[in-house]
């Protein structure tokens, strides 16, 4: 049974409803969680409140201190918690130790970023002597995802935490232990007591209620552009400042004269990985029209070789996606494709009869209108086009509204990157594929979201410059 967590302390499941927790590769029940009532969101807020006037007094040095041994002990229980990942999301055990991996390394860089930014500086002039100290906002509410539970949780948490603010955790349903696991590590550190609070439940009325409460400045989120939205609206009406990093419908284009078989052994390997549940995966595949019969055979060649299963089998390579509506939103997906004249490389439809398992699915010559195209796909279907001008698929692939990662293969890394440079994302690979890295900002253009994670600018994120302006 996983709790919510007030004030360091596990809320019991008296007069308290309780959700189960299903294994995605089984659809058998895992275990259980206690929903928080209201009240459990205000008593969160409050604690959260109370820790912040200790936390944030607290020097940047001694912030340092304690969230690099946050990072020790989560470390330490890096394996217990790439288990539970994978038992609730249904990730490969390399996938959900390499999430892991990250983690450690978020309370790692922010454990240096408050030891080394700069937290004041004075800037003479106008007659008076100006000193801008970099303030924490308040406490902050971090609402979770279910594709990556734990990244998504501590990539807000570590540099809220190293701004010298606290936090009210609420995760999503799918994946709620594994945060609750977090959580309860946090709170063994020697962090004041509510400095993390947790709390799961009604998702709607638990964000509600904590954006309406008054001791919170703060809101993060990484999900749907629909929630993000709402959200935002929100918070909008309280006054909140919020970070949001919303979805992805990330073009790739293949150049002529590319190296084919990198360029679609890269972008497939990636638009697979985490059962394709990932924000920053290619979305909208372009390969230029001599090049894209072979990219979609290559790509449908690893797809083939693709062993789905329970992620906890060493044999697997792809497990199943978070839930039933998932499966069946790919199966639309490709029923669509298929209406509107794509090409089927594969579309197998045979799965496991138990948990939530989608195949994996290629289709070439896919029109700009299908739904693989125009939508966030987020599940394991590859969708690929040819082009035959490179001002053409510019326009279309920043037709688009969303905007948060792109990628570009190109013979010429010169010319690869100027095409990289017209793309109207937050981020752009170009003949590699990672798109974000903690050390540095990363967030979306147009819909995609607001503010950044990673590097000062996440710790900017919660942050305020206060001047204090005094006689000479």
């Amino acid at each position: 049974m996983f709790h919510p967590i007030v004030n360091a302390a596990k809320i019991p499941v008296a007069g308290r409803e309780r959700r189960a927790i299903t294994n995605p590769a089984s659809g058998e029940l895992l275990a259980e969680f206690v929903c928080a009532t209201e009240q459990d969101a205000d008593s969160a807020a409050d604690a959260a409140g109370q820790a912040f006037t200790e936390w944030s007094g607290t020097s940047p040095h001694a912030r340092a201190r304690v969230l690099d041994g946050i990072a020790q002990r989560v470390k330490a229980a890096s394996e217990t918690l790439a288990q539970q990942i994978t038992l609730e999301q249904g990730k490969p055990m390399d996938e959900a130790r390499l999430e892991m991996s990250g983690v450690v390394g978020m309370f790692e860089h922010f454990a240096e970023m408050s030891d080394t930014m700069t937290f004041a500086y004075d800037r003479p002039g106008y007659g008076a002597r100006r000193r801008i100290d970099m303030v924490p906002v308040g406490p902050v509410i971090v609402i979770t995802t279910w594709n990556f539970p734990v990244e998504t949780a501590a990539v807000h948490i570590a540099p809220a935490l190293a701004a010298g603010c606290t936090v009210v955790v609420l995760a999503n349903n799918d994946t709620p232990s594994s945060v609750a696991m977090l959580v309860d590590i946090l709170n063994q550190s020697d962090l004041p007591k509510g400095a993390v609070n947790l709390v799961m439940g009604s998702s709607r009325v638990l964000s509600t209620r904590l954006i309406k409460h008054r001791a919170m400045r703060h809101l993060s989120y990484t999900g749907s552009v629909n929630v993000g939205r709402d959200l935002a609206a929100q918070c909008g009406a309280e006054i909140m400042r919020c970070t949001l990093e919303l979805g992805g419908n990330a073009p790739a284009i293949v150049l002529p004269g590319s190296n084919v078989e990198e360029a679609a052994q890269a972008l497939i390997s990636k638009r697979f990985w985490n059962g394709g549940q990932v924000c920053t995966a290619p979305n909208r595949i372009y390969v230029n029209r001599d090049q894209h019969d072979a990219f979609a055979e290559l790509a449908g060649a690893y797809a083939r070789g693709l062993v789905l299963g329970d992620g906890m089998d060493v044999a697997t390579t792809m497990g199943p996606l978070a839930n039933i509506e998932r499966v069946q939103t790919m199966d639309q997906i490709a029923a669509d494709a298929i209406a509107k004249g794509s090409t089927v490389i594969l579309n197998d439809p045979a799965r496991q009869n138990e948990g939530f398992f989608a195949p994996p699915r290629v289709f070439a010559n896919v029109p700009d209108d299908a739904l693989g195209m125009t939508e966030e796909i987020f599940g394991p279907i590859a969708c690929i086009a040819p082009y035959d001008d490179l001002d053409d698929i510019m326009a279309r692939a920043n037709a688009c509204e969303l905007g948060l990662s792109g990628y570009v293969y190109g013979p010429d890394q010169t010319a690869a990157e100027a095409v990289g440079a017209r793309l109207q994302v937050g981020s752009v690979a170009v003949n590699q594929l990672t798109t974000a890295y903690i050390d540095v900002p990363f967030g979306g253009l147009k819909l995609s979201g607001l503010g950044c994670v990673g590097g000062e600018s996440a710790v900017n994120e919660y942050l305020f410059p206060r001047l204090t302006a005094m006689k000479p």
